[in-house]
């Protein structure tokens, strides 16, 4: 239990420690992915009495079901981040003159009579 205590408080400091989506991805892989630490542990319950699998199975899956929780969370707020920076840097001043019209052209026709007229 004290393993999975301290497993716990290593992945939260590391989840709260990254600030992008990519490193997120790379922290949850090592916990929770293929060949990450809670699969290894879910793996090794087959060495353990039969007494204390289901404990021990259901002690790592809540722990699996908090880190995910913590996981995205995370990842949440750092998307909310990103977009509070994406919309700083694209903050529209509407005290600001506006675009001015462009002159416009003559019509083709108009231009093709005149053309007709000078010779």
């Amino acid at each position: 239990m004290n393993n999975l205590e301290n497993l716990l408080n290593e992945a939260t400091s590391l989840f709260n420690s990254i600030d992008n989506t990519i490193e997120l991805e790379h922290a949850k892989a090592r916990y929770l992915g293929k060949s990450g630490v809670l699969t290894e542990m879910l793996r090794g319950l087959g060495k353990l009495s039969p007494e204390e699998r289901p404990v021990m199975g259901g002690q790592i899956n809540r722990l699996k079901e908090i880190l995910e929780t913590k996981i995205n969370c995370r990842r949440e707020l750092i998307l909310f981040k990103e977009m509070e920076a994406q919309l700083a840097g694209e903050a529209l001043d509407v005290t600001l003159s506006g675009r001015g019209l462009g002159m416009g052209g003559l019509h083709p026709i108009t231009r093709t009579l005149e053309r007709i007229e000078s010779l």
